[in-house]
């Protein structure tokens, strides 16, 4: 007959025979998920350096020279072209209604003084009123 420690020590090997089993796959599992997210990082880096030459290319400064005078018809400032500020016409005025009257005196003190309302309506304000913090 065979005796409880053996079967105990049986199932136990195969228990861990079994999660052993099921980690290795799990291990293979992730270092596949590893290798296609470095593969993605290599292609995003290939990328962005093909961009960068791209712009570097684009941006010659020879090149903006050449497209800015064919396309921009742009010369440089002259004289007669700089007025004088008297030549700006004035902001007209603005409308009434944005305006405040010049002659109202703004009081610095409210004129009356009322009391703060009481609050009522449930425990946290019943303790406000009592003077006791929530």
């Amino acid at each position: 007959m065979i005796r409880p420690g053996t079967i105990i020590w049986l199932l136990l090997v195969v228990a861990v025979g079994y999660a052993m089993f099921q980690v290795k796959y799990e291990v293979m599992q992730q270092e596949e998920t590893l290798a296609r997210l470095n593969k993605e990082i290599a292609d995003s880096r290939e990328q962005i350096r093909m961009i960068d030459a791209e712009w570097s290319y684009l941006t010659r400064p020879e090149r903006l020279k050449r497209l800015a005078a064919r396309y921009l018809n742009l010369a440089p400032i002259a004289a007669s072209q700089i007025g004088d500020l008297s030549a700006v016409p004035e902001r007209a005025d603005a409308p009434t209604a944005l305006v405040p009257p010049r002659n109202l005196a703004v009081p610095t003190q409210p004129t009356t003084t009322q009391p703060a309302p009481k609050l009522t309506g449930g425990p946290r304000f019943a303790a406000a009123d009592k003077g006791i913090a929530p």
